[in-house]
């Protein structure tokens, strides 16, 4: 009867130096996973756009909360005015407001300032 290596025999509960690194890929596979799927669930757009953001010259209801200044401005001295309104609402946009009051313009209608808020 051949004799055994009782080494060999014996199931071993020791991670070994090539499992070792196989299982931190593993664990970190599982947490960029976790964050792009939670990530995912945001709820606000990636790329924000101005087109929910109401505009006036009025005051924002009371039970809007201030959010802060913005403005709008053309890149050129040709741009037009509704070119600098769309920046604005972009600006307060990505602040997370969709409605802003407009406080003042410039003389040529290139540059628009106002403030943010959120209306519920």
């Amino acid at each position: 009867m051949n004799q055994s290596n009782p080494q060999l025999m014996k199931p071993s509960l020791s991670m070994n130096a090539t499992t070792r690194p196989t299982t931190a890929i593993a664990l970190a596979f599982v947490a960029l996973i976790a964050t792009f799927a939670l990530t995912a669930c945001g709820s606000h757009p990636i790329k924000p756009s101005g087109e929910n953001v109401k505009i006036s010259r009025s005051e924002a209801s009371s039970d809007c909360r201030e959010i802060g200044a913005v403005e709008g401005r053309n890149q050129s001295t040709k741009g037009t005015f509704e070119t600098a309104l769309e920046d604005l609402k972009l600006d307060a946009s990505r602040q997370g407001a969709n409605f802003v009051k407009i406080e003042q313009t410039s003389g040529t209608g290139t540059a628009v300032r106002g403030t943010a808020y959120f209306c519920p």
